[in-house]
């Protein structure tokens, strides 16, 4: 007879371990299964090292509508409420920053800057503000002033700016599931997901050593491998993954917070900013945005990567002028030696003009690969998160997470949404009163 649990998550990521969490506290829920091909949870794009430790949107994404960024303001505020409570508790999850800003260079970025800061940030961050004046702006950030003649123009928008481990907060999350003995609750780590049998009763999982799990209702959230098990399953046939990978150059230490450079609306991936590091010990600038053949760091799959060939793939590189140029301009940056002296006088010397060349460090120990979902018919690329199937559909009992940045950033909010399909699915009860105590309003989904 089968051991059928009542929900399997594969991947323990920020978003995977936050629908075990929600689903372990909050509902009736009697089984649940996670596994993980990792020795740990949030050793993926989870991990510090291979993302910014940026709790988005702080305000400094420009490339974000107002409604946009108000939807992820609300799933990324979980954070702090939860680092705050109890269940935070004994966690190092979460730390403020001296500084966080956005900064224009030039008079054609200053004008771009002040509309978005009216029409974008202003009505979702009502605390933030528009600085034009050098001796101010040093203040806050003295060594982007530094270097720079009194007759070059900058601005700023000044915010508060967070920063994340989101390795440690997935951590934190399986631990709080873990806690409800009464539960049947079931960790498998160094466990690789081989394939899905969609079954009448529910989803048969095979793994890598010959075994099998069953489970009633399914949440995918693997990363970049997300849109391949969801079309085993056949949802997703619509979309084709975009691999990027994003790279960094660290120096000595030089910044305070946070300080992003303006990104083009309608662009998916990061323009440069220069983040401090989490122990204060560099500074880092990033990240590159290059085309990848790997699925994830440092781990080429060129299975995967044939499996997901797609003539969308170059045509939508081509077609759009600004992915091509960002593109481009990012590969020249990969180069051997030239892409890092390019990278030191057309990126890192914008926000810290005095910064020495010997200074700039390619930092292979941080960065990672991001997939971004192509819509093969409308050739859109998806901003951030969405999940597969986009339209509920009756014994479909999968939640297949697409989530790269800022899809950490509202992992709470994601994983209440998949958690919202489950109960429905399931017939469970969620306790909307103790959620709301932590959390305060439910979010809309």
């Amino acid at each position: 007879m089968r051991d059928v649990y009542d929900v399997a998550i594969i991947g323990m990521g920020a978003v995977g371990t936050a629908t075990g969490f929600l689903l372990a506290e909050f509902t009736n829920v009697q089984s649940l299964l996670f596994l993980e091909k990792e020795k740990s949870a949030g050793q993926i794009a989870s991990d510090r090292r291979t993302n910014s430790q940026t709790r988005h949107p702080f305000g400094g994404e420009l490339n974000y509508s107002p409604e946009v960024m108000r939807a992820i303001k609300r799933y990324s505020d979980m954070i702090p409420s939860y680092a705050t409570s109890d269940y935070g508790h004994g966690y190092d999850i979460l730390r403020r920053t001296k500084s966080g800003m956005v900064l224009a260079v030039g008079k054609n970025e200053k004008d771009y800057l002040r509309k978005k800061f009216y029409d974008t940030v202003k009505p979702v961050f009502p605390c933030a503000e528009l600085m034009e004046d050098q001796e101010e702006i040093a203040k806050l950030e003295p060594y982007i002033v530094r270097g720079r003649t009194k007759e070059e123009e900058i601005g700023i928008i000044k915010l508060q700016a967070d920063m994340v481990d989101f390795g440690e907060l997935a951590r934190s999350f399986e631990d709080n599931a873990r806690k409800h003995k009464g539960k049947k609750i079931y960790v498998k780590f160094n466990t690789r997901v081989e394939r899905i049998e969609d079954l009448s009763d529910g989803y048969e999982i095979h793994v890598s050593n010959g075994g099998s799990f069953s489970a009633r209702y399914l949440v995918v959230s693997a990363g970049s491998y997300t849109l391949s098990f969801a079309k085993q399953l056949g949802l997703g046939g619509d979309y084709v993954a975009f691999p990027v990978a994003g790279k960094f150059y660290t120096s000595p230490s030089v910044i305070n917070g946070k300080v992003y450079t303006f990104q083009e609306e309608g662009v998916p991936f990061a323009a440069t900013h220069a983040d401090r590091e989490w122990d204060g010990a560099v500074t880092r600038y990033g990240p590159t945005a290059t085309p990848t053949l790997m699925f994830e760091k440092n781990k080429p799959d060129i299975k995967e990567f044939i499996d997901n060939l797609d003539p969308v793939l170059l045509d939508t590189v081509i077609s759009k002028r600004a992915i091509r140029n960002i593109m481009i301009k990012n590969i020249a940056y990969s180069l051997p030696v030239l892409g890092r002296h390019l990278f030191w006088k057309y990126e890192a010397r914008k926000i810290v003009p005095s910064i020495p060349y010997a200074d700039l460090k390619p930092a292979p120990e941080f960065g990672g690969v991001r997939t971004v979902g192509i819509n093969k018919r409308t050739r859109e690329l998806k901003l951030g998160e969405f999940t597969l199937p986009e339209v509920p559909k009756d014994g479909v009992n999968i939640c297949a997470n697409m989530a790269p940045s800022p899809g950490a950033s509202g992992s709470l909010g994601i994983a209440y949404k998949n958690v919202v399909k489950i109960t429905r699915a399931l017939g469970l009860d969620f306790d909307d009163e103790k959620f709301t105590k932590v959390f305060g309003t439910l979010p809309v989904v």
